[in-house]
């Protein structure tokens, strides 16, 4: 049973590609996932409904569709933000609400190319979320960053919050893989798990910078100090 409990989470192959990818990915569509790991939509479906179970993953629905990403990863607002800033027009739209505070939608529809209807669309979005700020000057609008857009781009919705290494390592824990935080810098988190079913330790290493999860066997951390904690 004890086995089972193991190898039920993140030691599963397949779940622990799905959970890195959403991880790495956070505010992924279902079938943007079907595509990136070639799974057929029922596998892919089931594995998400367990790490959903255990409350690894969690989903909203936005826009129309249905995202997934890590709990406690980020906030909900903040996976909101980043799923609507994908899209390349969006990024030029909010670029250009940057360096043109309290422009107004005729202004980057005409500077960008870009439809005025797509324009509206996209800041429809961004105000929802609360990425950009809309106030009405007479019968036109001006734009400017909300407190969130502002966060954004400061760069403070990149970091990956104490609450989520906590619960990384009770869900570890959980699954009695004795996790160890060998190595905690600035710019990553590298835990040691035991990996019964290799014989030998393994490592998770969390890049803070770069949003990546990385599963490690021992011979790829021979630089580690292998000594007890």
């Amino acid at each position: 049973m004890g086995r089972q409990k193991r190898l039920a989470l993140l030691l599963h192959p397949f779940r622990r590609e799905l959970y890195q990818v959403l991880c790495e990915n956070p505010g992924t569509y279902l079938l943007e996932l079907v595509d990136i790991l070639e799974s057929p939509l029922g596998t892919l479906t089931w594995h998400l409904r367990i790490l959903e179970r255990e409350v690894l993953v969690k989903s909203l629905k936005f826009a129309g569709k249905r995202i997934f990403y890590p709990k406690m990863l980020r906030s909900e607002e903040a996976e909101m933000a980043y799923v609507t800033m994908r899209s390349e027009t969006a990024q030029k739209i909010f670029a250009f609400i940057v360096n043109n505070s309290g422009c107004y939608q005729e202004q980057m529809a005409e500077n960008l190319g870009v439809h005025h209807d797509t324009v509206r669309w996209h800041i429809s979005r961004m105000e929802e979320v609360g990425l950009v700020r809309v106030e009405r000057v007479g019968r036109k609008k001006k734009h400017y960053l909300a407190e969130l857009g502002q966060h954004l781009l400061q760069g403070s919705l990149n970091t990956i919050s104490e609450a989520y290494i906590m619960f990384i390592m009770e869900k570890l824990e959980e699954g009695c893989l004795n996790p160890v935080i060998r190595e905690r810098t600035p710019e990553q988190i590298l835990i040691r798990i035991d990996c019964p079913d290799k014989g030998k330790d393994c490592y998770i290493r969390v890049n803070l910078r770069e949003w990546q999860f990385d599963f490690l066997d021992e011979d790829d951390t021979l630089e580690i100090d292998d000594k007890d904690d």
